[in-house]
Parts: structure tokens; sequence; C-alpha cells
């Protein structure tokens, strides 16, 4: 009987296969990553638009006016509008955004973890200078070397469209930096340029932290690592910016403790959402420093903050 001798793969070949594979994992893997990336700026950009939504819900059920960016009560509760608009969006996991650090405490979906989750949130909603004791923020751009760098030396003004709600008196901590008793938010119709004006945008606290610093200062959230959506690092004190997290100056966070010093403001992009509801993702430089002319063109202000237009 003849017998079939059966060949199998020498060591060249399967050493060629296995070169194959690898040099095509090289070129998928970038790929996959940036896919990646795509879907979750898409989700932000998702998550973005239904907050938006909940806050044009919000104002017209109270008189036209968005709701306030903090609310304080006699309790020491402190309550972001990502919570006070919840009603109109009935869902914490709106707040999350897949390109930034999962807050911490925010495990379920319950209103304890929601609270978390807006208090340590990724969203920012800027207060109205006027609503603010004006004894830590001055509300200008350029100051430091950094943003000087960008501005080209300018300063610039800005300002925000939310208000306060404060019966703390001024007593509790956690106030301090806004006025005791209430500012009202803006209405949607006291903003001169609707599309052009920020409402919400990816941020690393609340409120910017603008109550305390200008927009071009690095700091930590009441200088307290545990306080701070970023941990023990230092966060712009302004919008953030988190798509293409692979550049190191994306997001406008550095480490602190031993850490290098920031050597200029954020390159990525910022995905925020304006008065009249639409959502986008910008240059962070372009939405910083873009600006308009203001008391009779002697001073220059950021024309996505800036809602007297």
């Amino acid at each position: 009987m003849n017998q079939t001798k059966r060949r199998g793969f020498t060591l060249i070949e399967l050493l060629v296969v296995i070169a194959i594979i690898a040099i095509l994992a090289a070129i998928l893997f970038p790929v996959f990553a940036q896919a990646k990336r795509a879907a979750k700026g898409s989700v932000a950009i998702s998550n973005a638009k239904q907050m938006a939504l909940g806050q044009l819900m919000y104002s017209n059920d109270a008189d036209d006016n968005f709701s306030p960016t903090v609310e304080y009560d006699s309790n020491w509760h402190v309550m972001p509008f990502s919570y006070l608009q919840q009603p109109y969006m009935k869902s914490w996991g709106v707040l999350l955004d897949p390109t930034g650090p999962n807050p911490t405490d925010t495990n379920g979906n319950d209103e304890n973890g929601g609270t978390a989750l807006a208090v340590y949130g990724l969203w920012g909603m800027g207060p109205q200078q006027a609503a603010t004791d004006g004894s830590f923020s001055n509300y200008t751009f350029g100051g430091s070397s950094q943003a000087a760098a960008m501005t080209g030396g300018k300063t610039y003004l800005y300002d925000g469209i939310g208000g306060v709600t404060n019966s703390s008196n001024g007593i509790i901590w956690s106030a301090y930096g806004y006025k005791a008793g209430g500012t009202p938010s803006l209405s949607t119709t006291a903003v001169a340029n609707p599309a052009d004006n920020v409402m919400i945008s990816q941020s690393g606290t609340w409120d910017y932290m603008w109550q305390q610093d200008n927009a071009d200062t690095f700091d930590l959230y009441w200088g307290s690592c545990g306080f701070n959506t970023y941990g023990c690092n230092l966060v712009i004190t302004a919008p953030v910016a988190r798509q293409r997290d692979q550049d190191p100056l994306a997001t406008g966070v550095w480490q602190w403790h031993g850490g290098p010093t920031p050597t200029g403001m954020p390159t990525g992009l910022t995905v925020w959402a304006g008065v009249d509801g639409h959502v986008k993702a910008t240059p962070w430089r372009q939405l910083m420093g873009q600006t308009i002319p203001v008391n009779g063109g002697a001073q220059q202000a950021i024309k996505a903050f800036w809602p007297k237009g």
C-alpha cells in the first residue's frame, strides 16, 4: 500500500506567520484606540445634549431663567446645577463623561451616587461675577505666563450665566466665595448671542472654580485632593479639554507634588453646549481665545463667555 507522507509547517513558516500577525496588530490597534476615543467623544456629546435640554426645560418652569450654578442650604448641602436639573433628565448616568476620570463615591444609580456625580462631576456651568463676593476672582484670563503666551500678553474679560441660591447667610464654608441670599441666573432672552455662549461644558469642577481664581490658574478644588475630580493634581480653573487624550497637554491637568510646572494652556478639544441648546466639540484654545471688543473697544472679552454681547 502506498503511504502519504504528511508535511508540517517549518519553523521559518511559523515565524513568518507570527511576524505578519504582529505587523497587522501594530497597524490595527492604534486604529481601534482611535475608534474607541471617537466613540467616547460621541457619548460625551450625547450626554451634554441631554443636559442642555434639561436646562432648557428647567428654564421653561422657572420664568425663563436657567438653573443656578449651585444652590446651598442651611444644612451644609451643596446642590450643583446638574443635581437641580435631574428631574428633567431622570438619569444620573448622563452626568458621567467617558472621556474623563471616574468621580469617587459614585457607585450605584441612586440619589446618593448621583449627588456625588454632580458634586465631583465632570461638567461645569460658569457662574456670573455678580453672584460671587469678588474677594477671590477678578474674572480675567491672561494673567499667568502660560496664558499670556497664548493671548499675546493681553488680558481678556469673561463672565457666566449662572446665579446662586444661598440660604446659608454666608456662614457655611462651602458657600464661601458666593454672595449670601441669592442671585438669579440669566434668562434665556438675556444672552445676546445664544449660539456663541457656553451654557455647560466639560470641567474639573461644577463651577470652574471661578469664585476662587481666574481662568488661567491651576488649582485644587478647595485645596484638597479629596474634593478634586482629578485627585491630587492641578486642574485648570476653567473649562477643560478631554479630547485627544494622547496629548499630555490636552486636558489642562498637571501633576502637583513634584510634578512639572505647566508649560502651556490645553491643546485638546472641549465638548460644550450653547445657550441655544446645540452641542459641539471645539479646540480649547479657540473657545478661550476668540474675543470680541467691549467697553468701547478698550478691552477684549472671551466671546464664548460674554453673555452681554
